[in-house]
């Protein structure tokens, strides 16, 4: 059995209707914000040569709509016969054989003459998936054909097709979309910003970094409302559309969605409610703060591998960034110690705390959270951060004995640069001082609230100027 002819018929309407564009949901939707928000996936896809790709990504990010944009782009230069989107979430919990069908028979029903394209929508929610597609890889099905497969799932995607294609990809890589940075919602917001220079801290504490924010800082007040904005909404392309309309918080609908995407993450690990909302609740209690796997265990009620199991999983998802912390001695993390758990994008925060009545926003605790995912975004290598959020290589937690705790080093271990976030309107110097015992003679920052100003141990940067200057 496959899905019904009826219905990959509908999914690929262009076979038939050249004005398929017009009633595509995902188009329309696309159509219907404000602002195109860039998506450089659908130019890196060579559409003639053969092989398996991934786009990974959290839920809600555009894979769906990448796709589409993807047909858009095949459809203009091999023709509509030759490119097929299957949105393979109607075949969860059916048996693997249906996937395979389902595959074989879109191919007959396109009855192209020459080499495909085959968009497979959510594929990791068929148990298996990779074995139907390397059983029609090995048969000759697939050789010939682009495919690219998306989920929302760095471990299902990464164990499929690269442990288990091995030799089977051909010219097939990895791809990601992840929720846009801080910068880009700001420019989104008012174009007058101006592009971010994407610096690293080490460029920003040197004189043409120095001279960038001074420059930017014109656009100071509409940094600092964006930022304001940015903290409720994250970076999420559907979110970015609200803020830019003049909402000035998600709408309910958003946020319900943005909650059930970390429900449903955990759940498929073996989570039950009680525990994810527990999770979440620890998480928005103590965000910003350092937390052991055991005293999360005990919050959730489960044991600590359990507790464990169902953090990195949800970091594995994009849902969740932890941060290690630095074993200054040894020059690796303490995987040990106790750590500290951002979420990996504002809105879910929004989400989340939309269900712990009665717990005030903590903005500075936000504020450290925005830190980590641009640092985050900045440091870990592309290929990491494919591979999900669970164990950033180039992001820690500083901690040694006499000099207390360092939010964030970050970067390769033999060119660590410190970043300490100090929400505060007079931030006390010594704190700058502080991290240049630490880590002497390193780039280092203290971001601040609206504090500019230069200084030999660590520059103060406001965390508007910040994040845009990170990109």
């Amino acid at each position: 059995m496959s899905l019904a002819d009826s219905e990959i018929l509908r999914q690929n309407r262009w076979w038939s209707e050249p004005g398929w564009r017009e009633s595509d949901p995902h188009l329309r939707e696309l159509r219907s914000q404000p602002q195109r928000l860039p998506a450089p996936f659908i130019d890196r896809i060579e559409l003639g040569e053969a092989g398996i790709h991934t786009l990974r990504g959290p839920r809600q990010v555009g894979k769906s709509t990448a796709l589409k944009l993807l047909v858009e782009r095949a459809d203009e230069r091999l023709g509509a016969r030759r490119v097929a989107y299957l949105a393979l979430d109607l075949l969860e919990g059916r048996p693997l054989t249906e996937l395979a069908a389902t595959l074989t028979r879109t191919k007959e029903l396109a009855a192209a003459s020459e080499p495909m394209v085959l968009l497979l929508d959510e594929v990791t929610v068929v148990d298996g998936w990779q074995t139907a597609v390397k059983a029609l890889w090995d048969d000759g099905t697939l050789r010939e054909d682009v495919v690219v497969c998306t989920g929302s799932s760095a471990v299902d995607l990464h164990q499929g097709a690269a442990e288990r294609l091995p030799g089977r990809r051909g010219a097939g890589e990895d791809h990601a979309l992840f929720p846009h940075s801080f910068a880009t919602f700001a420019r989104t917001l008012d174009e007058a910003i101006p592009l971010s220079p994407e610096l690293s801290v080490e460029e920003i504490v040197s004189e043409q970094g120095r001279d960038s924010l001074r420059d930017a800082q014109i656009h100071g007040p509409a940094l600092m409302t964006a930022l304001e904005r940015y903290l409720s909404f994250g970076g999420l392309p559907h979110a970015i559309a609200e803020a830019f309309t003049g909402e000035r918080a998600p709408s309910e609908r958003t946020l319900a969605v943005a909650h059930d995407t970390l429900l449903r993450e955990a759940q498929r690990r073996g989570a039950s409610r009680a525990a994810v909302h527990a999770l979440l609740e620890r998480l928005i209690r103590s965000l910003g703060s350092s937390l052991s796997w055991t005293s999360l265990a005990q919050d959730m009620a489960v044991s600590q591998p359990t507790a464990r199991a169902y953090a990195e999983f949800l970091a594995a998802s994009y849902q969740l960034l932890p941060v290690y912390s630095w074993r200054a001695g040894s020059g690796t993390p303490a995987l040990g110690r106790d750590k500290k758990l951002y979420f990996a994008d504002p809105l879910l925060h929004s989400a989340a705390h939309a269900q712990v009545p009665g717990v005030d926003v903590d903005v500075p605790a936000l504020v450290e959270n925005a830190v980590a995912i641009g640092l985050q975004r900045r440091y870990e290598p592309a290929q990491l951060r494919i591979e999900g959020f669970d164990m950033p290589s180039r992001l820690h937690v500083w901690r040694t004995r006499k000099s207390g705790e360092i939010d964030f080093a970050c970067g390769p271990h033999d060119r660590l640069a410190a970043v300490e976030v100090k929400q505060q309107a007079n931030p006390d110097r010594r704190t700058a001082a502080g991290i240049a015992r630490a880590f002497p003679g390193r780039p280092a920052a203290v971001v601040t609230i609206d504090t500019l100003e230069q200084r030999d141990d660590a520059d103060l940067v406001p965390a508007h100027l910040f994040l845009w200057a990170l990109g």
